[in-house]
């Protein structure tokens, strides 16, 4: 199974496919010394995007790389491996952004799987919601190959399903 940075990003290819860059110009933060910082990634040239498992507090630092970078819509994507309390640090980042950024503007997504732990099937529409939440709609005209009756294309949504009880 592959890391758990790799499979952050694959989790991103699949939900958004190639609008979903992880190198170059568009990943990079000037802070005005030394060399600039980088950020996991952004989609359409609108989501500054960043992917953590590591524990709380480097994750929380690592909000401060979305807040700084120069795109708009910000989307923090958390791997279930080393916080102690995974939702609690969700939680702490949805804050922490709503003090800088519109909430409007920013996602927090907790996914179920990891390096260890493949849940993509249950990780794919998380973040498919969250990029159509933050305005994805520039790319609900995209086809990918995840696109099923269960994960349908960015910018449509699944009718509610009965409960059947």
């Amino acid at each position: 199974m592959a890391g758990h940075d790799e499979y952050g990003k694959r989790v991103m290819h699949k939900s958004v496919g190639p609008a979903f860059t992880d190198w170059g110009a568009s990943v990079q933060i000037d802070y005005g010394a030394g060399g600039p910082a980088r950020i996991d990634g952004t989609i359409a040239h609108s989501i500054a995007v960043e992917i953590e498992s590591r524990v709380s507090k480097q994750v929380r630092g690592a909000v401060l790389d979305l807040i700084c970078h120069p795109y708009p819509k910000k989307l923090l994507v958390l791997l279930p491996v080393h916080m102690s309390n995974p939702a609690v640090a969700a939680e702490q980042c949805r804050l922490i952004l709503a003090r800088f950024v519109e909430p409007a503007d920013f996602q927090v997504v907790l996914l179920r799987g990891y390096g260890g732990v493949d849940a993509l099937a249950d990780d794919v529409p998380l973040v498919r919601k969250a990029v159509a939440e933050l305005g994805g709609a520039v790319l609900a005209n995209l086809r990918l190959e995840t696109d099923t009756p269960e994960c349908p294309p960015l910018g449509r949504t699944l009718p509610h399903r009965r409960d059947p009880s």
